[in-house]
Formats: C-alpha cells, sequence, structure tokens
C-alpha cells in the first residue's frame, strides 16, 4: 500500500551533477549527492561505472567538489576536509593527495597526456597597512579582525565574503614527484564573483591553459566583462585572445588542436543578453558564429570530433544538440537537467562526449528527478542509474504535468504547466512563480511541486513575460518594467488553468521565491483574488535591495534601466511592492534567509512591518544561516519550507 509524500521525505532523495565520461567511453563518472538526516546536510560522493556496468560508489570521495577524468581513466578530485581543502588523484583503488591547502581550491584540468593537474587556488591579500590592526598576542583570543572592502562587489550569495583575494592558477605533477606550481601573478581575476564559470582548460598541445578571466583591476565596476586568455605553462605568459564587451567563457579547444570553441554575450545593456556560439583559430584571430539566426542561449559547449555537442533551454526543456561548423543543428534530446531537484528551474547541465560521440549527461522530467542517461552514436538513449526508486514506489509515482498555452496580456504565446492531485477534483490551486525573473520553469522535476500535489493541491508553474528560453525579445520585453507584464500574464494564466477544469475557484493561493516572491508580494497588493500567499526571499523596496543586495550594483542597475535610485526615485517606489502595502488584504507568510545576500532578509523584514502597520495578517519565517538558492539550503529547512507553505494554505483554506 502505497503512502502520502511528504515535505520529510526530501531527506530520501538522491540527485545527479557532474558528469564525465573518458575519451573511450569505458569509463563514467558523477557525483552523487544524498541528504543526510543525521548530520542535516547535503554529502557529495563519487560513483563510477566501468564498461558500462554496474556503479560503485568510490571511498574517500565525501564532500568531493570537482572531479574530473584523465584520459587514461584516471579520477582528479577535491574534497573538502578537516584541514580545508585536498587535491587527490584516485586510480581505481586508491585515493591520494597531491596537495591540501587550508584556503579555498576549485577548478581542475589535466593535462592531454595526463602528467599535469592544473587547479587554482585562493590567495589572499593582507589587509592594508593604514587600518593600523593591532596583532593579539601569543595565546590571546581576539575577535576576528574587521572586514574591510573598496570593492564595489565584495560578497556573493552561497559564497559570502569575498576578501581582497585573487584565485590563482597551479600545476602540479601527477606522479607525486614534486609540489604545486603557481603559474599566474599579480592582477587576475576570474569566477565568481563573475557569475560565470572560468572553466579552466589545457590547449590541445598540452603548452597553455586557457580560463575566462579579466587582469582588470576594477572588475568590480563591470564583473561580466571577462574574456578567453591563454596562460602559458612554462613562464606564466598571458595572452587575451578574445575582444569582446561582455561576458566570454566556455573555451573548449577543439581535439585536433586547430580550433577553440566559445560562448560570448555581446553587452548592450539589456537585462537578458543572448549567450552565443563562437569559433576562432586556436592561436586567436578572427572568431567567426555558428547559428548567428540562433534565438535561443547556449550554455554547455563540447567537441564531437569536427562538430560540437551543445546545450540550450528552449520553451521549458533544456535541449542536447550536434552543431557542426556550417551551422547545420541537429536536437540529440530535449530531458536534460542541471541535476537540481528542489525546483524546476533550468540550468547549467554537465555534458561529456566520448571519441565515439557518446554523450553522458543528467536526465530529468516532472515525474523523474534524475538519472545519468547515455546517448549512443546511434541516436539511442539508456539510463545507467535508477535512482529514487525507491520514494517513487512507496509514494505511488510522482504527478504529471499537463501543458497549457494561452495569449499573454501583450498578445504573445505563454506556457504553463498543470501538476494535478491524485482523486477527483475540483482541487485547490497554488500559483507557483518562479524567480529571476531572468529565468524559466519547465517539464522537469521538482520536490516542491510533487509533495504540494501529494497534499492535495493542483501547482501551477508559468513562464510568463521575461522568462528565458523564448528568444531574446521575450526575455527583454521586461527590461526596466519589472514587475509589469509578467503580472498580467500571471493572472492571465490562472484564468487559463481554471478554464481545463476541476479547479476551486474558492480556493486559489499563491506563492514564489525571490523575483516569484516579488511577484507574490505585487499580487497581494494589487488582486484580492487569492486566500493566502507565501511571499520567499523577496524584494520589496528596489532602492534598499539594489544598495545591499550582492548584484544589485550591478545587475539591479540594469534591471532598472541603468536609474540611480536618486535619478529615478519614482520608479523605484513605482514597482517596489512595499509602497502599495496598505492595499492588501490577503493573509501573507513572509520566508527570508538571514545569510542571504541576493535578496536580504532585510527586505521580508520591511513587508512584514508594513503588514502590520496596515493591519493585514501577516506572520514571518526566518531560516538561520540560509542563503538564497533552494538547492543549497540544508535539506530539513528546505522541508520546513515546504511544510510551512502547505500548512499556511491550509489554514486559510475555506
Amino acid at each position: 500500500m502505497t503512502r502520502r509524500l511528504t515535505p520529510a521525505d526530501v531527506f530520501a532523495f538522491e540527485s545527479l551533477s557532474d558528469t564525465r565520461i573518458t575519451p573511450d567511453g569505458r569509463r563514467v563518472l558523477a557525483t552523487l549527492t544524498r541528504r543526510d538526516i543525521a548530520t542535516d546536510s547535503r554529502i557529495p560522493r563519487l560513483i563510477l561505472s566501468d564498461d558500462r556496468g554496474p556503479w560503485r560508489e568510490l571511498p574517500d570521495t565525501a564532500g568531493v567538489t570537482a572531479a574530473r577524468l584523465s584520459t587514461d581513466g584516471r579520477i582528479a578530485l577535491i574534497r573538502r576536509s578537516e584541514a580545508g581543502f585536498d587535491l587527490a588523484i584516485h586510480d581505481g583503488t586508491a585515493t591520494r593527495t597531491l596537495h591540501t591547502a587550508a584556503a579555498p581550491l576549485r577548478e581542475l584540468a589535466w593535462s592531454p597526456d595526463g602528467s599535469l593537474l592544473a587547479f587554482q587556488q585562493r590567495i589572499d591579500t593582507p589587509l592594508p597597512a593604514w587600518l593600523g590592526l593591532l596583532a593579539p598576542p601569543e595565546g590571546a583570543t581576539w575577535s576576528p579582525p574587521p572586514k574591510h572592502t573598496h570593492r564595489r562587489l565584495y560578497r556573493h550569495d552561497a559564497v559570502g565574503e569575498l576578501p581582497e583575494a585573487v584565485f590563482h592558477i597551479f600545476v602540479v605533477p601527477t606522479d607525486f614527484s614534486a609540489p604545486p606550481r603557481q603559474i599566474t601573478r599579480g592582477a587576475w581575476h576570474n569566477g565568481l564573483p563573475h557569475h560565470i564559470p572560468p572553466g579552466l582548460v589545457f590547449s590541445a598541445d598540452g603548452t597553455a591553459l586557457l580560463i575566462a578571466g579579466t587582469q582588470r583591476d576594477d572588475w568590480d565596476i563591470a564583473p561580466g566583462d571577462t574574456d578567453i586568455h591563454a596562460i602559458g605553462i612554462a613562464d606564466g605568459s598571458v595572452q587575451r585572445l578574445t575582444d569582446i564587451p561582455g561576458a566570454t567563457a566556455h573555451a573548449v579547444p577543439s581535439p585536433d588542436g586547430a580550433w577553440i570553441a566559445f560562448s560570448a554575450v555581446s553587452d548592450r545593456g539589456l537585462s537578458h543578453q543572448l549567450r552565443r556560439l563562437y569559433v576562432m583559430p586556436a592561436a586567436g584571430g578572427m572568431r567567426r558564429e555558428i547559428l548567428p539566426d540562433f534565438d535561443r542561449s547556449i550554455g554547455e559547449i563540447a567537441w564531437d570530433g569536427a562538430a560540437l555537442v551543445v546545450t540550450y533551454d528552449d520553451a521549458g526543456c533544456t535541449h542536447i544538440a550536434r552543431v557542426t561548423l556550417d551551422g547545420t543543428c541537429t536536437i540529440l534530446a530535449r530531458d536534460a537537467g542541471s541535476g537540481a531537484i528542489e525546483m524546476p528551474y533550468g540550468g547549467a547541465v554537465p555534458l561529456s562526449v566520448a571519441r565515439d560521440g557518446s554523450i553522458a549527461y543528467v536526465r530529468t522530467a516532472t515525474t523523474l528527478p534524475c538519472e545519468l542517461t547515455l546517448i549512443t552514436p546511434n541516436g539511442d538513449t539508456t539510463s545507467l542509474t535508477g535512482l529514487n526508486t525507491t520514494i517513487a514506489s512507496e509514494t505511488g509515482g510522482f504527478r504529471p504535468a499537463q501543458h497549457i498555452v494561452f495569449t499573454g496580456a501583450e498578445n504573445r504565446p505563454v506556457e504553463a504547466w498543470l501538476i494535478r492531485p491524485e482523486g477527483a477534483g475540483p482541487h485547490p490551486m497554488v500559483l507557483e512563480i518562479h524567480g529571476g525573473p531572468y529565468a524559466q520553469y519547465g517539464t522537469r522535476f521538482s520536490i516542491k511541486y510533487q509533495a504540494l500535489a501529494a497534499a492535495g493541491y493542483a501547482v501551477l508553474s508559468v513562464n510568463p513575460t521575461g522568462s528565458t528560453g523564448y528568444g531574446e525579445d521575450f526575455a527583454n520585453a521586461l527590461h526596466d518594467r519589472f514587475p509589469g507584464p509578467d503580472h498580467d500574464d500571471l493572472m492571465l494564466a490562472v484564468d487559463a488553468a481554471i478554464a481545463t477544469g476541476g479547479i476551486d475557484t474558492d480556493n486559489l493561493f499563491i506563492t514564489g521565491v525571490s523575483g516569484g516572491g516579488v511577484l507574490t508580494l505585487w499580487a497581494v497588493t494589487h488582486t484580492h483574488r487569492f486566500r493566502a500567499a507565501v511571499a520567499i526571499k523577496p524584494v520589496v523596496d528596489w532602492q534598499s535591495w539594489l544598495l545591499t543586495a550582492d548584484i544589485g550594483a550591478s545587475i539591479g542597475m540594469v534591471w532598472m534601466g541603468h536609474e540611480t535610485p536618486w535619478d529615478a526615485h519614482e520608479k523605484y517606489r513605482a514597482r517596489s511592492p512595499l509602497s502599495f502595502a496598505q492595499n492588501a488584504k490577503t493573509p501573507t507568510l513572509l520566508m527570508c534567509g538571514e545569510a542571504d545576500s541576493r535578496t536580504p532578509a532585510t527586505e521580508a523584514l520591511q513587508m512584514f512591518a508594513a503588514f502590520k502597520l496596515a493591519g493585514v495578517e501577516s506572520e514571518l519565517l526566518r531560516f538561520p544561516g540560509t542563503s538564497h538558492s533552494s538547492s543549497v539550503m540544508r535539506p530539513s529547512l528546505f522541508a520546513a519550507e515546504v511544510a510551512a507553505t502547505i500548512g499556511w494554505f491550509g489554514t486559510h483554506r475555506k
């Protein structure tokens, strides 16, 4: 006999990420993450399949943060340890540590011949002498020193405070014959907080390392302006290979060493700009755009012989496609996922290609959390894992989604998905709104949605105006207008879902996280059609958010049309839900993370106080030590978010 899925089942789920396949296709590696109920944490570890046989977990890999396969099948990994971070090699039978550091390590790359490993290590700069900080006497216990910054961008959500530091590149022999050797020097900035991964990789001939970054000392003024650089292994010489105003990344050398494929955004000051696909000669020079008329952003890139394999989001699905250099695009899969299973977002898709064209990736669907899947050279697909079958069996499986298309407020076709609970209706319905706002939901698994459906609620998700995956114009229709036409589309989506039948119109609820929290509060201050609302990690005042959030002074300025709060005070006020708190009547639960840098907790606190002053029924739930993303919350706190949402709606259900 089956039972109902509950928020406590968060701990039962397993997820996958970072899939890798050796060039000969014989070894497939992935990171498996379990949610440990004893420590209330996500514990990642490596799993390996030889010759596509049974999976085995690799010992001594708990806490892995990055892993890469060499051409001969050895595994390099970075893992957290008591000392800080370890760089290690697993040879198939044992794990040996190459390097240990107290400072963070990130990025890994094998040289083509397997003799070297490259990685990055953070090197901190001492606090300026003019501060005059005292040194504690030996044995004394003092407070930590003050946190100093002169940067516009000095913290990043889920990462924390960004010290005045540089992630420098090191190489180390894989035969354990010598310690790591530092390659880069001086000003060098790449990766977070630039909002894109640096993508460290060796050149095809092994003489240089390719990485996206900048040598600008004022990188914090334009953190999204990066280029591909070649760093000489022998002397650390730096050659800038691209010169594009915007975020350039994902450098991948072709197997024959003739080309480098990469993606780039040509910055025009818009909220959403397509990431386009290019190739250039390996030595740099004239770049050539592949798919110049393609109206979708390119994600991951890999070579398949003389062709490319890429990922991109389209209409709520993440596609994998093979692209020839003359621009022929052939879709191979439409069900790729990032491996995150809390919410149905698109995102970075782990992707790896063998010499014979076999592709390893993570597959997902509304009813399928995630499976490591192989696309064979003839186009067939096969799953190499069987995860989450126990919880699916215990709860009777997961609920599918009904696809809905309707005409939006500005005459654009808009997509939505409706998950119905088991049994006959009419059912109460929850409108669940994605964040971003330049992001998307789609046909991907969500623990939260399945828990809401198990509690008896129909769950409606929508990609309104501003969502990605529908072209640049669709997303930028929201540029300098958020919230606006997206809210109007959402209200029409509720009508479209009701029109399908089986919905209890007396029991409509609304919730969302981040940008979805903004739209939740916008809805309850501009309409009274919902019985209750849950606004999670919202923005309520665009002025206070822009001046306190980690991305406020960079991306936030773009969203507000490049106008400062003092130059456009009325615009900021007119778009802030806080300005309309007195109009609300809907009982609203507010949630915030106390370590959230993306939408600081002070945003929710302001709205809570405003609702109390306005006489609106409101309560506040704060999550200790919690940053912004649902996919990095402690499992118990994510379960608490889901349980409180169900509980609040149940309390106010007619």
